[in-house]
Formats: C-alpha cells, sequence, structure tokens
C-alpha cells in the first residue's frame, strides 16, 4: 500500500504497521475501543467523521479568504478547523492562555487534549506557520515542531500533536537527534484529494481513545503499544537483515569467482594484486550501495515518484517521466521486484548485473545522473574505486537475484513466514547491528584448483574478529540515549 498523504519518520510508527492498521490488523480497533456502543459500526462513525471533516474544510476556507495579505491565520485555524476536526475524533481540548515553563525553557502549548496540564498538549498554529521553521517573530523560541519535541523531551508526556492546518503530526518523547521521528497526514491533500481510504486511517490512529488519559497511563495507552511493536518488529528486522547481509556477501563472493568469463579476477589472486580483506572490503560496499539505494527509493528520496496521479503527469512532465525510467529500468526495486518472483534469474545470462553497473555509473556522473532528472551521488561508496575490481566481471543473473531476495525478505521468526525488509523505516540501529555482526568474520579466499571429489567454496567467512585490531565497536542506541540525557 504506498500512501499518498501519510508520512512516516524515524520508525516511530512504520508504514507496514500503518498498513495492518488500515486493515484492521492490530489492537483496539473494536467500537468499544474507541468508546463506541457495541452496537455502533466504526466504518460507520469515520464515515460521519469524513463528511464533517470535509465541511468544516470548506467552512474554513471561506474563513481564510477573509484574512488580511499578512496574518497567519492562527485563531481561524484553530476555532473554525482544527478543533472541530478533532472533536470528531473525540477530543475535548482546552485552551492554555499561559506558557508552561519547565528547567527554566518557556513552552507555549496552545491546547491540551483534555482539561489540564496532566493531559496530552497539542500545538496547534496559523495556517500561514510552516511547522519546521521558527516563526518571522521569533517567538516562540523554536519552530512548532521543535517545540513540542522539546517539551515532550523534557516532561512525562510521552505523545503530543502539532499541527498547522495543513500537516498534522504525531509525535513521541525520542532522543534521536540526527533525524525527526513523527507520523505525518497531509490534512489539505486527503481532503482535496479525496482519500478517504487515508482518512479512515488518519481516524484509527490519531483517535482520542488510542491517546494517554494523563500521564499516569502514558505507558499503556494504545499508541504506545503500536509503537512498542514497531520496536520489537524492529529487531526481528535487524536479525533476520543481519543473516541477509551475511548470504548476500557469500552468495556475490562466490557468484564473482565461479564465473567462467572472470578469469582475470581469479588471476589477480594468483599474481597477489588483489587479496582476501580487499575483495571483501569491496564486496561489502556493493551490498552498502544495494542498502543505500534501497533505503533511497524507498523513501522517494532519489527518483521522487510518489503515486498514481504523478504516473499520469510523466506524460507531459519531463521530470515526472525520468523518473519514471529509474524506476522502471535502472533501480534496486525493479531487482527487488524480480527476485522475489518465483524461479526468477534462470538461465546464463548476466545482463542485470551489467545494468547495474549502468547505474552505478549514472549515479557517478552528473551528465548521466541529469538525464535520468535524480542527482548525483557523491562520497566513497560511489566513488570510481569502491569497487575497481568487480567493474570489468561477469554475474549470473541468477546469482544477482538470490542475493538481493536475501537483503530484501527475511523469515519472520513469529509468524514462521517470509516477510519484506522494509528500507523506508530502517535507521541506523539496524546498519550498526549489520555492520558490528560482520565484524565477527574473517574472508578467505582460495582460487587454487580444486581437489577431485571436494568442490570447497573459493569465497569463504570464517570465524574471526576485526575488533581487537581495528577497535571497531558499535555502541547501542540505549547506551548512546542515557549518555544524551545525562549530557
Amino acid at each position: 500500500m504506498a500512501f499518498a498523504t501519510i508520512v512516516t519518520e524515524g520508525n516511530l510508527i512504520p508504514t507496514d504497521l500503518l498498513e495492518r492498521l488500515a486493515e484492521g490488523d492490530l489492537p483496539g480497533q473494536r467500537p468499544a475501543d474507541f468508546g463506541l456502543s457495541g452496537n455502533v459500526r466504526i466504518t460507520d462513525e469515520i464515515e460521519t467523521a469524513w463528511a464533517d471533516a470535509r465541511a468544516f474544510w470548506l467552512a474554513f476556507q471561506r474563513y481564510l479568504r477573509r484574512l488580511a495579505p499578512n496574518s497567519t491565520g492562527t485563531s481561524e485555524t484553530r476555532e473554525h478547523w482544527i478543533t472541530p476536526l478533532l472533536e470528531s475524533l473525540g477530543y475535548k481540548l482546552t485552551y492554555m492562555p499561559l506558557a508552561e515553563i519547565v528547567d527554566g525553557r518557556t513552552f507555549e502549548i496552545s491546547h491540551r487534549a483534555g482539561a489540564d496540564q496532566t493531559a496530552p498538549p497539542v500545538v496547534i498554529v496559523g495556517l500561514g506557520l510552516t511547522l519546521d521553521k521558527r516563526p518571522p517573530t521569533g517567538r516562540p523560541r523554536l519552530s512548532p515542531h521543535a517545540l513540542l519535541q522539546e517539551y515532550l523531551n523534557s516532561t512525562e508526556h510521552l505523545w503530543g500533536i502539532v499541527t498547522n492546518g495543513e500537516r498534522l503530526r504525531l509525535l513521541r518523547d525520542s532522543s534521536l537527534t540526527t533525524r525527526p521521528t513523527y507520523v505525518e497526514f497531509d490534512l489539505r491533500a486527503m481532503l482535496e484529494g479525496e482519500k478517504y481510504t487515508e482518512f479512515a486511517l488518519f481516524y484509527r490512529l490519531l483517535h482520542r481513545s488510542r491517546l494517554p488519559e494523563g500521564m499516569a497511563d502514558v505507558s499503556k495507552c494504545l499508541l504506545e503499544q503500536y509503537h512498542q511493536q514497531a520496536v520489537d518488529a524492529g529487531g526481528r528486522v535487524r536479525d533476520g537483515l543481519r543473516d541477509g547481509v551475511e548470504k548476500a556477501l557469500r552468495d556475490l563472493g562466490n557468484g564473482f569467482l565461479e564465473h567462467p568469463r572472470n578469469a582475470h579476477l581469479r588471476e589477480a589472486f594468483s599474481q597477489g594484486s588483489l587479496n582476501s580483506p580487499d575483495y571483501y572490503r569491496e564486496l561489502l560496499r556493493l551490498v552498502y550501495r544495494l542498502l543505500f539505494l534501497m533505503v533511497g527509493e524507498e523513501r522517494r528520496l532519489i527518483a521522487n515518484l510518489t503515486d498514481a496521479e504523478a504516473l499520469e503527469d510523466a506524460v507531459i512532465n519531463p521530470v515526472y517521466h525520468q523518473s519514471t525510467v529509474y524506476n522502471d529500468f535502472y533501480s534496486v526495486t525493479r531487482l527487488r521486484r524480480m527476485a522475489e518472483q518465483p524461479a526468477a534469474g534462470r538461465g546464463s545470462h548476466s545482463d542485470l548485473w551489467q545494468g547495474l553497473l549502468t547505474t552505478f555509473r549514472l549515479l557517478e556522473d552528473d551528465k548521466g545522473a541529469t538525464v535520468l532528472g535524480i542527482s548525483p551521488l557523491d562520497g566513497d561508496l560511489f566513488g570510481p574505486e569502491a569497487i575497481k575490481h568487480l567493474q570489468e566481471t561477469h554475474l549470473y543473473n541468477s546469482v544477482l537475484l538470490k542475493a538481493i531476495k536475501a537483503l530484501s525478505l527475511y523469515i519472520d521468526p513469529e509468524t514462521k513466514g517470509l516477510r519484506r525488509v522494509n528500507y523506508a523505516a530502517l535507521n541506523v540501529e539496524e546498519l550498526g547491528s549489520v555492520y558490528e555482526s560482520l565484524l565477527d568474520f574473517r574472508p578467505v579466499v582460495n582460487v587454487a584448483p580444486q581437489t577431485i571429489g571436494y568442490q570447497a567454496a573459493p569465497f569463504q567467512l570464517v570465524t574471526g574478529t576485526d575488533r581487537k585490531t581495528t577497535g571497531s565497536y558499535y555502541t547501542r542506541s540505549e547506551l548512546v540515549q542515557e549518555l544524551i540525557k545525562s549530557a
């Protein structure tokens, strides 16, 4: 399922969990869980809220047309749009005229989802302000998003809402300093684009019954249950991704050495111009290129093609057309789709690897990237020397797709079924865990003629560690967060 008006950042509640919520496949989806009587259908309540939301939005637009050109529209946004919208989701907002002081810092929390300061915070600003920029007046001292995030981090409150009427974000207490964490709903696009299905998900996730009543039950509310389920799923993804990366390295390492047209690669080992650690490093860079592109493509950071409407625009918009070309012919996402098909990669062809090398060259080159309407990727990972010994090689389609599949799917130990790695929600924790596990291996390459009757794989990862010699250790996020809090 692709959401056109919903964005989730920082693995707060990842897309796959939102998909399950949209299907009613999570706890708390009975009428009683929403505070409704047993004979009331939740779908009927959502349809009523949808009709109300569209009426509120149209009325709000009429108020906006009367505003002065430089007005932020804060009062109108609060009174004529967000307050009635949230009331249709079970909220009783209370306006807070006075700012709250926490450790000497002032927090202008405009509303509470209850009668007093023990209720979850709700920050509502005008449509003329952006969530990620400090107001031009300099007050408050932070952007609306940063204000609420800092407040949650500084108090016992765990969840809160911030909105400017056009975009609404759900935030949670977070120690992440390098990446924002939220679930965002584009209310304008949702209502004007008639995205009823996504409004239904908005209702199921943001209904007042999902948030804590006050500060005493923050760890028991449904939102926290969903978040902890995402954390647990992230742990299973880490384990699955670790195994997948190890398998992909073995498959690729042997696939290059065993291909009959790669004699020059085997000769490089025999002549001493290439050794096991260098070969292993190039394989690692190749795998991390694939991981990088999977993350970038799923987050729509490389070729931003968001939905069916954008695909329709490709006919007349050359930028969308270029993005479509990348997605259809050059992306790793295309290889993932092929790898997940039954009997993928049969035959003795190597065209998929040659195509992937073309993708790498286009991403390295300003002109090539421009042709596809994307930005070139700088840095050592995509530099010309990163996989120099693999540039002129051949690799069977079956081997490449097998490696891609190992990186794309994992066996969920809970359900025992195959699940797709959600690269859009992948964070530093997963990548750090993968890197840490690879430090426990040492590569061994043997390209000498094999003994008759015993065909050992030419590339093997054996137990060994570079930790002591390199001093490489991954610091887990729990420890990092404690250091941040104590500092």
